[in-house]
C-alpha cells in the first residue's frame, strides 16, 4: 500500500518492488509492515503481511527538491519535487522521475554448458518515468500516481532468443483516489474513499521457429470502487471500527499472438484474447478492547466474495499485555486468503498453457507469539514464534506447467532482532531469522532456513559525513529442478552521505554487493534453448552517486 492505498493490480495480483514500483523511493517517509495474515483488516492477498509505503509531506520539503544520480549500467535519473504547506493548512505534493540504464554484461554458464553465445548484454536495462501529486486538507485527500516502465530482458527466458534486446517488457500502472475523514459527532468518524486504477503489461518475445516471429502479450486491468468505514468510540474501553467496500474489476483482459503470423502457423486468429470482468464485495469490522491498564484485545471478523468465487469469513484475535519489567507480550491468531487470479485461471496458449479454471482460493491460518523488551533507553529486542498451514496453495504443477492447488504447506519459524542507538547518532539492527515451511513429503522452493541481516549507521569525522553498512546472509535454498538447491551467499553494501552545515544540498554514495560476491537466485522452472532452467546469476558489484539540492 502507498499512504494507505492498496496498489495491487487485478490481472496478476501482483504490487512491483522492482523498477516498476509507482513511487520513487526519495518520497518515502517511514515503512510500516504489518506482519502475518491480515485479511480481517485488509482483504484477500495480505497473506503473510501487509506493507505500507508512508510519503513524504509537503510541509517536510517546503520548496523544490532536484536530484540526479548516476549509477552502473550507464544508469541515469533525474527527480523534481515541489512541496508546501499553505497557511490554510493544504499540504501539496508534486513530483516526477525520469530514468534510464543500458543495462549489465552478465555471463550465464548454462548458455555455454549448451555451446552458446553466453554472455548476454543489457540486463536491468529500462526506461522508465514516475509521477506523484497529493494534495491533503484536515479532512480530505486527493491522490494520483502513474507509473511506466520499459525493461530489456535479454536472458532467454521462455525459450527466447538468448541476448535478444527485442525482448522486452513494459508496464504501465495509474492509480486515483478521493478520501474524506468526516467526524460526525464526539464518538463517531466516517473514513470514505473513491479509487479507480488501471494496468497495462506489453511483452514482446522474439523466436526463431523459423521464420523470425515476435510473440505478444498484451494485457490490461481497469478498475473502481468505494470503501466507507466508521469509527465509533462510544463504548468507554472499546474501539470499533466497521466497513464495507466495493470493487468493480470493469476489465480483465489477456491476449497473446505472433505478429502477423496467427498463433504459431496453426491458426490466422490470435492465440488468446480473453476478455473478463467480475465484482468483489467486502464487509468487515473489528473492536479494540482495554482490559484494566495494561492489557488490550482486538477481535476482528471480515466477510469478502467476488462474482464467481466462494465468499471467505476471515476472524482474528490478538492480545497484547505490556508492563513496564516484563516487556510487551503479543499473541496473534488470524486467517487469510488468496483468490486465484485471472492469469492462474485462464492464461492459456497451445504451447504455453498456465491457466486452470478449475483453481480454488488458497486459506491460511496462523498463530504468532511475540516479546519485545528494552533493555535501557536506547537498545530494544524483539522475538517471534509462528507456526501456519496453507491449505490449497496456488502454485505451479511442475509436471503439467498448469496452476494448480499444491499440498499443504506446514511452516514453523522464529525471528530475533536487536537495535540500539547511541548518543552520537550512531545506530545498530541485527535480525536472525529461522524458518522452516515444507509439505508432508519435501521443502518449499527459494526459501532459506537461515537468514542473518545486519546495519550499521554512524557518523564519519564529523556530523556532516554518515557512513552506513549492510550485511545479508542466506543459507542454501531449494529450487524446482528435482530437488536440486542454490548454495548459500553474503552481500555487503556500503554508503557514504555528505550533507555540509548550512547548504541546501547533499551528495551520496552507494555501493551494492561491495565484494563483488557471485551467487545465484532460484527462478519458476523456466525454458530457454539451453534446456531447464531452475536458477539464474545475479549482478556483481555496482554503485549510485546521488546530489540532491534544495530550493
Amino acid at each position: 500500500m502507498i499512504d494507505g492505498i492498496p496498489i495491487n493490480e487485478n490481472v496478476f495480483g501482483s504490487a512491483s518492488f522492482d523498477g516498476a514500483f509507482p513511487l520513487d523511493i526519495d518520497l518515502v517517509e517511514q515503512i510500516e509492515v504489518v506482519r502475518g495474515p491480515s485479511a480481517s483488516v485488509y482483504g484477500g492477498d495480505s497473506t503473510f503481511g501487509v506493507i505500507n509505503v508512508i510519503t513524504r509531506s509537503g510541509g517536510s520539503l517546503r520548496g523544490m527538491e532536484v536530484s540526479v544520480a548516476r549509477g552502473s549500467g550507464k544508469a541515469s535519473d533525474g527527480r523534481v519535487t515541489w512541496g508546501a504547506l499553505t497557511e490554510g493548512g493544504t499540504d501539496i505534493v508534486l513530483s516526477y522521475t525520469g530514468a534510464y540504464t543500458s543495462g549489465h554484461r552478465l555471463n550465464f554458464p548454462d548458455m555455454a554448458n549448451a555451446g552458446l553465445d553466453s554472455v548476454a548484454y543489457g540486463i536491468e536495462g529500462a526506461q522508465a518515468g514516475k509521477f506523484f501529486a497529493r494534495v491533503r486538507t484536515d479532512n480530505w485527500r486527493a491522490t494520483l500516481l502513474h507509473s511506466q516502465r520499459d525493461e530489456i530482458v535479454p536472458t532467454g527466458s521462455f525459450a527466447t532468443l538468448f541476448n535478444d534486446n527485442r525482448h522486452r517488457e513494459a508496464d504501465s500502472y495509474t492509480l486515483a483516489e478521493v478520501a474524506n475523514d468526516h467526524k460526525l459527532n464526539r464518538e463517531n468518524t466516517l473514513y470514505t474513499r473513491l479509487y479507480a486504477g488501471k494496468y497495462t503489461y506489453k511483452g514482446d518475445f522474439p523466436y526463431d521457429y523459423p521464420p523470425y516471429v515476435l510473440n505478444q502479450d498484451r494485457v490490461t486491468g481497469q478498475w473502481w470502487g468505494v470503501e466507507s468505514r466508521l469509527l465509533n468510540t462510544s463504548w468507554q474501553g472499546q474501539r470499533w471500527t466497521t466497513g464495507i467496500e466495493y470493487k468493480g474489476n470493469t476489465r480483465q483482459s489477456q491476449k497473446n499472438e505472433d505478429v502477423g503470423y496467427g498463433c504459431y502457423g496453426f491458426t490466422d486468429t490470435a492465440c488468446l484474447d480473453d476478455r473478463r470482468k467480475s465484482r468483489q464485495f467486502s464487509f468487515y469490522a473489528q473492536n479494540e478492547i482495554t482490559i484494566g491498564e495494561s492489557t488490550y484485545l482486538t477481535l476482528g471478523l471480515r466477510h469478502d466474495r467476488q462474482s464467481d468465487m466462494p465468499g471467505h469469513w476471515s476472524p482474528r484475535l490478538g492480545l497484547v499485555h505490556q508492563n513496564d519489567s516484563g516487556g510487551i507480550f503479543k499473541f496473534l491468531y488470524a486467517t487469510a486468503f488468496s483468490d486465484p487470479t485471472v492469469y492462474q485461471r485462464f492464461y492459456t496458449t497451445p504451447t504455453y498453457a498456465v491457466g486452470n479454471p478449475d483453481l480454488v482460493p488458497e486459506r491460511m491460518r496462523s498463530i504468532d507469539l511475540s516479546w519485545e523488551q528494552r533493555l535501557g533507553a536506547r537498545t530494544r529486542l524483539t522475538s517471534s514464534l509462528y507456526i501456519f498451514r496453507i491449505q490449497d496453495l496456488l502454485g505451479l504443477d511442475a509436471a503439467t506447467g498448469l496452476s494448480a492447488n499444491l499440498p499443504d504447506v506446514i511452516g514453523r519459524g522464529m525471528e530475533l532482532e536487536l537495535q540500539h542507538r547511541w548518543l552520537n547518532s550512531a545506530a545498530l539492527r541485527i535480525g536472525y531469522t529461522l524458518q522452516q515451511p515444507s509439505t508432508v513429503s519435501t521443502y518449499i522452493e527459494n526459501v532459506a532456513r537461515h537468514s542473518l541481516r545486519g546495519n550499521f549507521s554512524f557518523p564519519v569525522f564529523s556530523t556532516q559525513w554518515l557512513a552506513g553498512v549492510e550485511g545479508q546472509v542466506f543459507s542454501r535454498r531449494q529450487t524446482g529442478d528435482n530437488g536440486n538447491w542454490v548454495s548459500g551467499y553474503g552481500v555487503a553494501n556500503a554508503n557514504l552521505t555528505y550533507q555540509p552545515s548550512g547548504k541546501d544540498w547533499d551528495i551520496a554514495l552507494g555501493v551494492y554487493n561491495l565484494f563483488d560476491h557471485q551467487y545465484d537466485d532460484p527462478v519458476g522452472l523456466d525454458k530457454t534453448l539451453a534446456g531447464s532452467r531452475a536458477q539464474i546469476p545475479q549482478i556483481g558489484r555496482s554503485f549510485r552517486l546521488k546530489f540532491t539540492a534544495h530550493f
